[in-house]
C-alpha cells in the first residue's frame, strides 16, 4: 500500500479554537456535558485517553477560519470497546452547527491508528465527529489533509536511536549521565527526484506543520508512525522542474 502523511491541515491545535463536547440531533450539534476530558482528543499526546463516551456523542472543532481538509485519523490506545461494524464514527463539516453535513462514516479499530479518508471539503470552519458507538480508549483525533506520495522514498531509508543523553563533567573530572527518555526512532527518507507538484505539496505541509512544531500521521506502506519533523526540508533542483530532498522523521513516544 503507498505511503503518505495525515497532518493538520485546518490548524486545529490552537489555543484560541474551540474545542466542545456535545451530542449530535441529526446534522446539528449542540454543545452539552458529554464526553470527559474531550480536551485530550487535540492535544498531540496520544498517551492520554477522553471517556464516558455513550452513542451520538461528539467533539466538534471550530477553528477561526475557512479550511480545507480531506481525512481524519483516530487513535486507540487499546481495544475499543465495541465490535467493529464499519460505522463507529461520523464525521460531519459545515460552517454552522445547525446544518453540519457531508456526513461520512467509518470504522473504529481495536488498538493503534484509524484513518479514514473522505471527500475533500473547503471552506469550512466546523468539524465534528460523532460517536455513534460507546467507545473506548479514543486518545488523539487529526483532522487534515493526506499527502499520498508521488513515488516511494528511495532504498537508502536511514534509521537511528536518540536516546537524548546529557553527558556532564565535574568541577573534579568525574562525568555523569541525565537520559530522559527511552530512546526516539530518527529516521531519513530521501526522494531523489520528484515533481514541481509534490515539492509543493512537500512545503504547504512542512508550513502547516510549523516546521518542527507539531505532530503528524506518517504511514510507510505497512505500519503507522507518529512523528515530528526533526528539521525543515532542503530541496535540490536536479534538473529543470525537478528535486531532491529528505526527510528527517522523530518517532514520538506519546
Amino acid at each position: 500500500m503507498a505511503s503518505y502523511f495525515i497532518y493538520d491541515s485546518i490548524n486545529q491545535y490552537r489555543s484560541d479554537n474551540t474545542v466542545s463536547e456535545g451530542t449530535f440531533t441529526g446534522t446539528t450539534f449542540t454543545a452539552t456535558s458529554a464526553v470527559t476530558d474531550h480536551e485530550r482528543a487535540s492535544d498531540q499526546n496520544i498517551g492520554t485517553i477522553i471517556s464516558a463516551i455513550a452513542a451520538n456523542d461528539a467533539i466538534c472543532y471550530q477553528v477561526g477560519s475557512e479550511v480545507t481538509a480531506n481525512a481524519v485519523a483516530v487513535y486507540f490506545t487499546g481495544d475499543d470497546g465495541v465490535t467493529a461494524g464499519g460505522d463507529e464514527m461520523t464525521i460531519r463539516t459545515g460552517t454552522a452547527l445547525d446544518g453540519l453535513g457531508g456526513a461520512d462514516s467509518f470504522a473504529s479499530t481495536h488498538s493503534g491508528w484509524i484513518v479514514n479518508d473522505f471527500t475533500e471539503v473547503t471552506s469550512k470552519t466546523k468539524f465534528c465527529v460523532e460517536f455513534n458507538e460507546a467507545l473506548t480508549n479514543i486518545s488523539e483525533i487529526l483532522i487534515g489533509s493526506k499527502l499520498s506520495f508521488e513515488v516511494e522514498p528511495d532504498v537508502n531509508i536511514q534509521s537511528s536511536i536518540d536516546y537524548n543523553n546529557e553527558i556532564n563533567t565535574s568541577l573534579g573530572g568525574v562525568s555523569y549521565v541525565l537520559n530522559v527518555n527511552p530512546g526516539q526512532e530518527v529516521t531519513t527518507i530521501g526522494f531523489q527526484n520528484i515533481s514541481s507538484t509534490f515539492k509543493t505539496n512537500l512545503t504547504t505541509m512542512q508550513d502547516a506543520l510549523k516546521g518542527e512544531a507539531k505532530k503528524f500521521v506518517w504511514y510507510d506502506g505497512s505500519s503507522f508512525h507518529w512523528v515530528r519533523l526533526d528539521k525543515p526540508m532542503t530541496f535540490t533542483e536536479i534538473a529543470d522542474g525537478r528535486f531532491s530532498t529528505q526527510l528527517v522523521l522523530r518517532q514520538q513516544i506519546q
